[in-house]
């Protein structure tokens, strides 16, 4: 049976991203960007940023026989991630985004085939195979794949992580509240925590987040982190790394910090949040969720400055 330290659940997609744009396209106009480029992003962006700590990390990913799919896959095989636990149909399953990034914020446009009828099932069983301490999930947008992943991950004494994710799941936060009786770790931006917390303050939505799930850490950009672990309250600043140039994928790298230090090295709560802003800060100086996410030693060398 294979054995990983976290797997992770969630799509890929392509993501095409222009820079270089001085000012935002218009009906009718046509403006030019400096550059160009085609990565991986969604769960892509986690499963390399864990890679490339030195985690042993599962993607249960689902790969169709179009040209974005073999792309990514293409992309993760160069990162060395493990994709034993990987899907292949002989049908297209396309998850595509142009991304456009200006002055520290970007625009989406995006197209996905519809969802694979039995992605949840490959999940399960894909989980059911293999040895694993902890699992991932990409969005708390749909509770009939976060309880049976759930229970399953308890049955093995293993712990779950959820991101938020954005959509339509927001407009009910009570709901969204509800569905934290599952979660052992959620890890919402400022915005998100707001408005499933119903607070008008990120450190409202802290508190009362908290009450509800073990541990509640919340992403805020330029200004760093915060955390609450079973009623032990604990936060930490941005790091400066240098231009932003991108900030696609951000807290998908700042997951992978954050739970690499806290699932993996047992560290402190404050360390924790320090690994998840690295990871966040560092990503952002390059052009894709992942192109600049940190190696472990590179992480270290960051964790040492302080």
């Amino acid at each position: 049976m294979a054995a990983f330290d976290i797997i992770v659940l969630g799509d890929y997609f392509y993501d095409l991203i222009y820079t270089g744009l001085t000012e935002f396209p218009e009906l009718g106009r046509e403006v030019f960007s400096t550059d160009v480029t085609t990565t991986g992003g969604a769960m892509y962006i986690t499963a390399v940023s864990l890679r490339r700590l030195g985690v042993r990390v599962g993607w249960p990913a689902y790969f169709g026989n179009d040209y974005y799919s073999r792309s990514v896959y293409d992309f993760a095989r160069a990162e060395d991630l493990d994709l034993s636990l990987a899907k292949h149909v002989d049908a297209p399953y396309r998850r595509v985004t142009t991304a456009i990034p200006l002055h520290g914020e970007r625009a989406f446009v995006t197209f996905t085939d519809p969802e694979a009828p039995d992605l949840h099932r490959h999940w399960l069983e894909a989980l059911e195979k293999t040895e694993f301490r902890h699992v991932h999930l990409a969005s708390l947008d749909c509770p009939e794949r976060l309880k049976p992943v759930a229970e399953l991950a308890r049955a093995r004494g293993a712990t779950v992580s959820v991101d938020c994710g954005d959509g339509p799941h927001l407009k009910n936060p009570a709901q969204c509240r509800e569905r934290l009786a599952e979660v052992d770790i959620f890890m919402p931006n400022a915005r998100e925590a707001r408005i499933i917390a119903e607070t008008e303050t990120v450190d409202e939505a802290l508190v009362r987040l908290s009450e509800l799930v073990p541990t509640i850490v919340i992403k805020d950009g330029a200004r760093g982190s915060m955390a609450i672990h079973n009623g032990i309250a604990a936060s930490a600043p941005a790091i400066s790394a240098g231009e932003v140039i991108d900030t696609t994928g951000a807290g998908d790298c700042f997951n992978a910090g954050f739970l690499t230090g806290f699932i993996i090295d047992g560290a402190p709560l404050e360390t924790c949040l320090r690994m998840g802003n690295i990871c966040g800060g560092l990503s952002v100086t390059g052009v894709g969720g992942a192109t600049a996410a940190p190696t472990r030693a590179q992480l270290d060398e960051w964790l040492a400055r302080a």
